[in-house]
């Protein structure tokens, strides 16, 4: 789902410079070309998103390499990735998490995501100046400490805190999780939390981008 989701927004926000984000969807545990499963398809069909040519694919070391960011769906899956390719952990955040830490680079320069049409500004640039600023922005967002990121954005806690006083920021804060197996419901939401983050993401790339 966040592969179709972030290719439609990047779509809608830059045109045809939308293929300044390249994005895709593999697995920590995927059986190899498998099709995408029909409640995922169903939940998609819901948002208004179209389903993009995409079958499941194993991770592996070539994805790392060549990937400027790593997002998992959870913490845990996070954990995972950086322990399984130790030399790209830099790269690895979960979905929420690299939210909270572009909204802490972004009040850094004095910035928000709301506060420009990032789109429009994006789409006076070239392709290759748009791709080197988005090259810029994902180094800036590995660059920060692990101890100081931010773990969702508008919550300036750590994970501890989090646990320890606000119970539902810290389910939040762990991720989105699988919904396959539950109702139509809970894949629903699902797909409306991947939107909602995966749109903060793309919006929050390009503000660091222009800032």
């Amino acid at each position: 789902m966040a592969e179709c989701i972030i290719r439609a927004r990047a779509d809608e926000l830059l045109g045809d410079l939308s293929g300044s984000f390249t994005s895709e969807s593999c697995g920590l545990k995927a059986d190899d070309d498998s099709p995408p499963h029909p409640e995922a398809l169903r939940a998609l069909e819901a948002l208004g998103i179209p389903a993009c040519d995409t079958n499941s694919v194993l991770i592996d070391r070539e994805h790392m390499e060549r990937a400027d960011l790593a997002m998992t769906m959870t913490r845990q899956q996070c954990y995972v990735l950086a322990g399984q390719f130790p030399e790209s952990g830099r790269k690895c955040f979960s979905l929420v998490e690299v939210n909270g830490a572009i909204e802490m680079l972004l009040e850094a320069r004095g910035a928000s995501i709301d506060g420009q049409d990032w789109g429009s500004l994006a789409r006076k640039l070239g392709a290759d100046e748009l791709e080197d600023a988005l090259e810029q922005a994902a180094q800036s967002v590995k660059s920060i400490p692990r101890e100081e990121v931010r773990q969702m954005p508008g919550v300036p806690m750590d994970v501890r805190e989090l646990m320890t006083l606000f119970a539902p920021c810290f389910y939040q804060a762990s991720g989105i999780h699988d919904p396959l197996g539950g109702t139509e419901e809970e894949s629903d939401r699902c797909a409306r939390l991947v939107d909602q983050e995966v749109t903060l993401l793309v919006k929050g790339l390009l503000a660091l981008a222009l800032t």
